[in-house]
Parts: C-alpha cells; sequence; structure tokens
C-alpha cells in the first residue's frame, strides 16, 4: 500500500524476520544461560512494562474507536479508501499495534529470566512469533478498512491483561485481581468476534481482499484451537 511506503520497518520484510529469529534465539539461549543460576526477582521492571503495555493498549483502544467513527466505518465490511483520512488515522495506530508486537517479545524473555519456563508453550510462542510477522503483512497491503477490528478487541483485552499482569507482582494487590480468571474466556470471545466480524465480509463483500478474510479466519481458528486446549488444561 504507497500509504505507508517509508513508515518504519516496513518497506523491507528482512528486519521482522531477524527479529524474529532474534526472539526465538534468545529462548534457547536463554534457557541454556538461566539454566544453573537462580531466578531474577525483575519485581520493578515487570511493573513498570506491565503498565507501559496497559497504557499503550488503551491509547490504541480509544484513537481506533475515534478513527473508525471519524470515518463512518461499516462494522459489517469496510473498503481500504473510502475513509480517506480517517483511513490513513486508522493505518497509523495499527502500525503502532504491529510495532507493539515486537515490544511483547519481552513477555517471554521475563518469563525466560525468572525460570518460568512453565509458561513457555507453545502457544505462548506461536502466537507471539506469527502475530509480529502476521502484521507487517498487514500493514503492508491492508493496513486499515476491515483490519480494524481485531486489533481494537486485541487492545480492550490486553488493557486488561496486562493491568492484572503488572498488578499482580505487588502481592499486596493479588486480592484485589478479580477479572483473573475471566482473561482466557475474554481472549476466546474476541478471537471468535473477529472470525465472525472477518467472514461477514466475505457474505456481504465491500472489496476488501477475499484472501486476506480465509487466512485470517483460518489464523484465528487455530487460536481458538489453542487456547480451548489452554483454558481446559
Amino acid at each position: 500500500d504507497a500509504r505507508v511506503r517509508g513508515w518504519f520497518l516496513l518497506d523491507s520484510y528482512l528486519p521482522t524476520f531477524f527479529l524474529t529469529g532474534a526472539y526465538l534465539l534468545c529462548i534457547w539461549l536463554g534457557k541454556k544461560f538461566m539454566k544453573d543460576r537462580p531466578p531474577f526477582s525483575l519485581r520493578a521492571h515487570l511493573i513498570v512494562y506491565n503498565l507501559g503495555i496497559t497504557l499503550l493498549s488503551l491509547y490504541m483502544l480509544i484513537e481506533l474507536i475515534l478513527a473508525t467513527w471519524e470515518g463512518g466505518y461499516n462494522l459489517q465490511c469496510q473498503n481500504l479508501h473510502s475513509a480517506g483520512e480517517a483511513d490513513i488515522r486508522v493505518a497509523k495506530v495499527l502500525w503502532w499495534y504491529y510495532f507493539s508486537k515486537v515490544i511483547e517479545f519481552m513477555d517471554t524473555i521475563f518469563f525466560v529470566l525468572r525460570k518460568k519456563s512453565s509458561q513457555i508453550t507453545f502457544l505462548h510462542v506461536y502466537h507471539h512469533a506469527t502475530m509480529f510477522n502476521i502484521w507487517w503483512c498487514v500493514l503492508n497491503w491492508i493496513p486499515c478498512g476491515q483490519s480494524f477490528f481485531g486489533p481494537t478487541l486485541n487492545s480492550f483485552i490486553h488493557v486488561l491483561m496486562y493491568s492484572y499482569y503488572g498488578l499482580s507482582v505487588i502481592p499486596s494487590m493479588r486480592k484485589y485481581l478479580w477479572w483473573k480468571k475471566y482473561l482466557t474466556q475474554a481472549q476466546l470471545i474476541q478471537f471468535l468476534l473477529t472470525i465472525v466480524h472477518t467472514l461477514s465480509a466475505a457474505v456481504k463483500p465491500c472489496g476488501f481482499p477475499f484472501g486476506c478474510l480465509m487466512f485470517q479466519s483460518s489464523y484465528m481458528a487455530t487460536l481458538v484451537v489453542l487456547f480451548i486446549n489452554f483454558y481446559i488444561k
């Protein structure tokens, strides 16, 4: 998409590819490095990090709602070019959404340093690694329109999730974190709503690329399966 040419990290796939490779390498080497060492506490780091992601997610949530409202976005199906400046505004927020996925690699690095190996599941690594790469593609070809819905829901979920992560580091706060048990349920609802929204544009097309709709629905289906398995366990 010509509208995103020159934006940081988008003109070439190589930075995204190498950052993903570095992420996977850090997990492997980090586990080896920590094998015979005591875990780090990192309490202050976790509070600051999770607060930062919470605030970024809140910004993206509010900005996506305002931008799509301003552009008169159609909830059932929205194409890539009809909203003018509002499409650019949405694309700018979605760039931050893409960039947030590389920041969130730190979730796993913190698990490694704290020796929380049980948290480093296939689901966790698959989700983090694939999202960053998929959103590079989204920003390059479909950076607005129908692409807005998933990140809007996900930003809301991340406000709940990262605020919980940050506050749970403080022992005295744990008894107040009533929403913990609903987080995985909320994530599953998010994926199912995104699939419905994506397929709605296939049932009643508006010019949004059909192949992208099918890919997104299929990818979300893999997350539904993996998260249901996680929820049951």
